[in-house]
């Protein structure tokens, strides 16, 4: 039997621990559930590339000695074929160039596509393919914080996390059997409330435990690198990224022509190699070179890891397996370990059943970190009615509830507005890619003013209205997008792409569903409390 005092030290740590992380947690969680989706609003987010045939596979091979013969630069960078013809690929076709930069100096890339004209020339074009999911999936793994101190901070967020989980859990351990499913549902909101944050937190438990386990795991993935190679090697192996290590580098050039295998009979020499595995792209090194070869990476099934490092090397010569060390099942321990994290983490495997799961969960989790923050809010008003007097809210009460009204709703608002800004801004503002960070955080920030401006009752009520407005907004303007083409949008009519725009109507309609119930609690709630309106502070 666990003591009283020890239950009331580990019910201080989780509530603690909590709160500090709640914000970082929320937005990571809130954000890491839209990446569940990466693929699909990037396809939703990406304008249709003008004058682009679709190239048929058969014809790739002609495609690429065009670019190879016209584009030498690209033999040496990879001439990437994209297989799936996706909204957010915008040709069969497409390879990077460094742009100029000086020594040792960051860099960007110039992106490139190329298709075949009707009489079989070949037409290029710079294109800036739509960075909307990676910047998402960047508010996910550091919450805005530039790197690599976004990393480190969610590394500690992380640790924290973890902590708060296990306290949460011996806190729980002498009711949960008689309170694990009882979900009194009634007038004492606090109470529900309360209920439906241990259902929630101890049914997804393996899951949070995953979730904090693989984030300090990526988050000092660096560092912890770099300590091994200084333990473990004495500073001898140079720590490399991952595609200049060997089991990436293409084979050199031998200065002889070759001839180039065509890609659909390189797939059948793939299959027939590796039955398992399935292929995402290929990327032709080298391309007409008797040492050209072709990296395809991929999944393979049975194995969790990252489908764009994942994968074997085949020549494009021959069609025989040159490296096949970085697929799953052939890597070593510590790079099998790393990518099963990663994979853990982001949700790459089990497909589409696994993807909604972690994006409910991810839901859920976010809404367990808000409604921590509102049952200690609700905690401190009670503690102080002495003699059934209703005492003015203190200072830390109201404010720790604004800030949890502007960061939580602020996110959630944000994300969308930078959603739907991929096509509002689309041909209006040189760099949209810059324009998703502008918007993103002048909605988030404008939203903490507002919450401390207004207070956490009213600020939540109308936040909650403009996350449901910017959501309602994607659906409405692929909407508008298929009525007024001269609005320069598009509407992308596959099942990835409408299931964005079907995703946010719900979610449009849940949010303006809150809003409705938060304006009555609000309203008609206890007096004394900081989500009332009925007093001020």
């Amino acid at each position: 039997m666990i003591r009283s005092d020890t239950i009331k030290i580990y019910k201080t740590v989780h509530t603690w621990t909590g709160i500090a992380c709640g914000f970082a947690l929320f937005i990571a969680f809130y954000a890491g559930a839209l990446t569940m989706f990466k693929e699909p609003i990037a396809r939703w987010a990406s304008p249709p590339a003008v004058g682009v045939a679709a190239v048929p596979l058969d014809d790739a091979l002609r495609l690429i000695e065009l670019v190879a013969a016209a584009h030498p630069e690209a033999r040496e960078d990879g001439i990437k074929l994209h297989l799936r013809g996706h909204e957010n690929e915008p040709a069969r076709v497409t390879w990077e160039e460094d742009a100029p930069h000086q020594a040792d100096q960051p860099h960007e890339h110039i992106h490139w596509w190329a298709t075949l004209k009707p009489d079989g020339t070949l037409l290029t074009q710079q294109e800036e393919p739509s960075e909307l999911a990676d910047f998402i999936n960047d508010i996910h793994m550091h919450v805005g914080i530039p790197q690599p101190w976004g990393a480190y901070f969610m590394g500690v967020i992380s640790v924290l996390y973890g902590v708060a989980l296990i306290a949460g859990v011996i806190v729980l351990l002498p009711s949960l059997v008689k309170d694990f499913f009882a979900l009194r549902v009634g007038k004492n909101l606090k109470r529900m409330w309360l209920d439906a944050h241990n259902v929630v937190g101890i049914t997804a438990l393996p899951f949070h435990i995953a979730m904090a386990v693989t984030a300090t795991a990526l988050s000092f993935s660096s560092p912890l690198w770099s300590l091994q190679e200084a333990v473990i090697f004495g500073g001898k192996q140079a720590v490399l990224d991952d595609l200049d290590n060997e089991p990436y580098r293409a084979p050199k050039p031998v200065g002889e022509a070759g001839v180039m295998m065509h890609p659909a009979q390189l797939l059948e020499k793939l299959k027939a190699q590796v039955p398992d595995f399935e292929p995402k792209f290929m990327v032709f090194k080298n391309f007409g070179d008797k040492a050209a070869s072709v990296r395809v990476p991929g999944a393979e099934r049975g194995y969790v890891g990252d489908t764009h490092l994942g994968g074997v090397m085949l020549s494009a010569v021959t069609g025989e397996l040159l490296k096949d060390s970085t697929r799953p099942s052939r890597q070593d321990p510590d790079r099998r370990a790393s990518e099963t994290f990663y994979g853990l983490h982001s949700g790459q495997y089990g497909g589409a059943v696994v993807r909604w799961s972690y994006f409910l969960l991810g839901l859920a989790g976010a809404w367990l970190f808000y409604g921590g923050n509102l049952l200690w809010v609700e905690a401190r008003r009670k503690a102080q009615r002495k003699g059934g007097e209703w005492p003015v809210q203190r200072r830390d009460t109201y404010w720790l509830a604004a800030g949890t009204v502007g960061v939580c709703m602020g996110c959630m608002a944000g994300l969308s507005a930078t959603i739907v800004a991929g096509k509002w801004l689309h041909g209006h503002v040189d760099d949209l890619n810059h324009w998703h960070a502008i918007v993103y955080f002048a909605v988030f920030f404008a939203s903490i003013v507002w919450a401390f401006a207004r207070g956490a009752a009213r600020a939540a009520v109308e936040l909650l209205w403009l996350s449901a407005a910017f959501t309602l907004a994607i659906p409405l303007t692929t909407l508008a997008a298929a009525l007024l083409p001269a609005l320069g949008w598009w509407a992308h009519t596959s099942a990835a792409a409408l299931g964005v725009d079907a995703t946010a109507l719900v979610g449009a309609l849940c949010f303006a569903w809150m809003a409705r119930a938060t304006a009555r609690r609000v309203q008609c709630g206890p007096a004394d409390s900081v989500w009332s309106v009925q007093r001020t502070v």
